[in-house]
């Protein structure tokens, strides 16, 4: 929560922004899956997200499962 919000942008885009852009996009899950255990940059900007590794894929499915739900 250090670079993400609901609502606001913060250092990254705001959660309700992400599932705004990937809208109807069937491949989104993967993506964003990919993304936040690799990181990546240029999407949002020149800030660059740093890979989260750690995450299992479970637990990164979880989480943009629940971005994704939001509107």
């Amino acid at each position: 929560m250090a670079c993400h919000a609901k609502d606001t942008k913060v250092v990254g885009p705001a959660f309700k922004d992400i599932a705004a852009k990937y809208a109807g996009d069937a491949t989104a899950t993967d993506k964003l899956i990919a993304k936040v255990k690799k990181g990546g940059s240029g999407a949002w900007g020149s800030v660059p997200m740093p890979p989260n590794a750690q995450l299992s894929d479970a637990d990164a499915k979880a989480l943009v499962t629940w971005i994704l739900k939001m509107k």
